[in-house]
């Protein structure tokens, strides 16, 4: 298991003898107000925004989303928004048969983040000096690691990357690999669409997955996962 991760409820036994699709659960979550997981979607657009224009600024590597994202553009010539709007549909779409869920908060973040991010960029300053781009990086990531699970926490609805993610957790598999399958399937498409990459990507992948475990344990939230049915033997 990685650093932070914490392991799941452990699902029962399903012997398919109801025939009925399991049910999707999850732990012993803390209740949560409808004020305060609206604040928690705010604030999550905000950092996962000003996380953003931290990478692009560093230079040093973007996320493997952005690597796929900018990898479609080229390929198909088109502008890098209609870009990320195909991505997050395509991503959106397998996580939800995965079991992932989505929200009103997915649409409105999609819509949201960004102008968010095109204000970011805007104040955010460009070092020259690699001794400042690398802890911009990694200040950078952090950011985006709270960003994502203060949005996961409010199960209002997470970005594609996230609904991704969690229908892979449906599945039975832990947070932190769960969220390396679902970087390294954007890396591995971005990569062979041509997209920009860096050594900061490399770490973003690596590194994400386990800082997102270590995070959502900080926030105690366990994300869903199938339990079905069990049957007692007499």
């Amino acid at each position: 298991m990685s650093p932070g991760a914490r392991p799941g409820p452990t699902p029962r036994v399903d012997t398919n003898v109801s025939g009925r699709e399991p049910d999707v659960v999850g732990g012993a979550n803390p209740t949560l107000s409808t004020m305060t997981r609206c604040g928690r979607v705010v604030a999550s657009y905000v950092l996962v925004a000003f996380g953003i224009s931290l990478l692009v600024r560093a230079d040093v590597g973007v996320a493997p989303f952005d690597v796929l994202t900018t990898g479609l553009a080229d390929s198909l010539g088109i502008r890098l928004g209609y870009a990320f709007l195909i991505t997050s549909v395509v991503f959106y779409g397998t996580g939800v048969l995965l079991g992932g869920r989505t929200g009103w908060a997915s649409l409105v973040g999609t819509i949201v983040i960004a102008p968010l991010l095109e204000m970011a960029l805007a104040i955010v300053p460009e070092p020259d000096r690699l001794a400042s781009r690398i802890p911009m990086f990694a200040i950078g990531v952090l950011v985006l690691v709270a960003g994502v699970c203060l949005v996961i926490t409010t199960e209002l609805g997470p970005g594609p990357g996230e609904v991704f993610m969690l229908g892979l957790i449906v599945r039975g598999m832990a947070v932190a690999p769960a969220r390396w399958i679902t970087d390294g399937v954007a890396f591995a498409a971005g990569l062979a669409l041509g997209g920009a990459i860096g050594a900061g990507t490399v770490v973003f992948a690596f590194a994400f997955g386990p800082l997102v475990a270590l995070g959502l344990r900080r926030l105690d939230y366990t994300p869903p996962t199938f339990v079905a049915d069990a049957v007692v033997a007499p």
